[in-house]
């Protein structure tokens, strides 16, 4: 039996545009004196030349916990052994002009998901349906545990609230590459209930001490990896607020979905 499990489109195609300037000509010379500054230019006139605001790079790191609560998850299975959540880390190059940002980001976390019962939405163990005891990675063999490797395009403005503080918001996609397995028993349940799973779909195994059997006569010894895509869409939703103790240093506190929900802090400096 497998989990159900919910995928992403990834639809959005991110590129960034570079203005270019033209200076302007020196005026023509009708034999009167000249002054070294353009009173227009210096008086604000209409139609003086203006100078672009300029493009500057940086490069950030960031620390992100990523969580989803056991709530969230049985809206997708009938029951879960809890939430899952870790800690990821990842660094970004950053192009930023004026209150827009454009983000390449590279981040690698891993997912400790709960140990124990889960149950197939719509599958009633009480009436013969498997249920998949989930092993955490000190269970499951040669101690694998899930994660995965994403590079993303992140697109994001600020609304300035004062010259050190501004609320960032935006969004992106990229590409996510599976590392490590999520691994699980096949159990048939004795005496077992969805409301009720434990004892009877806990293996009955000395490492568990449950009453339920092993549906693939391995007596439990071997346990299954589930078939996850080796590559999956992500796709970004953020929010939060931007500190800048100096024009060049940055300190970001965030929130918001990175293919699961996440909160963080990002640190970057612009050269």
């Amino acid at each position: 039996m497998r989990i159900g499990l919910s995928e992403l489109c990834l639809g959005t195609v991110m590129t960034a545009a570079l203005a270019t300037s033209a200076a302007a000509g020196p005026a023509l010379d009708d034999g009167s004196p000249t002054s070294a500054t353009d009173p227009a230019a210096a008086a604000g006139t209409p139609g003086a030349a203006t100078e672009e605001t300029p493009v500057e790079y940086g490069i950030g790191v960031r620390l992100r916990s990523v969580h989803v609560p056991q709530s969230i998850l049985e809206l997708f299975v009938e029951r879960s052994a809890g939430g899952a959540s870790n800690v990821g880390f990842g660094v970004d190059l950053v192009r930023r002009r004026g209150t827009v940002e454009l983000q390449l980001g590279f981040e690698f976390e891993r997912l400790q998901v709960g140990e124990g019962v889960w149950i197939n939405k719509g599958d009633n163990v009480g009436a013969g349906d498997e249920a998949d005891f989930v092993l955490s990675p000190e269970h499951a063999q040669g101690g694998d545990q899930l994660g995965w490797f994403t590079i993303e395009f992140t697109f994001l403005n600020h609304a300035v609230i004062n010259k050190y503080l501004a609320v960032r918001y935006g969004g992106g996609a990229g590409l996510g590459i599976i590392t490590g397995s999520l691994q699980h028993y096949n159990v048939i349940c004795v005496g077992a209930t969805n409301n009720t799973p434990e004892p009877g779909c806990v293996p009955n195994s000395s490492q568990f001490g449950g009453q339920g059997q092993d549906s693939d006569g391995r007596a439990f010894q071997q346990p299954v990896k589930y078939d996850l895509p080796p590559v999956f869409p992500v796709i970004n939703g953020i929010i939060g607020l931007q500190i800048k103790p100096t024009d060049k240093a940055v300190i970001n506190i965030e929130t918001g979905i990175r293919t699961v929900p996440f909160f963080g802090v990002s640190g970057g400096y612009f050269f």
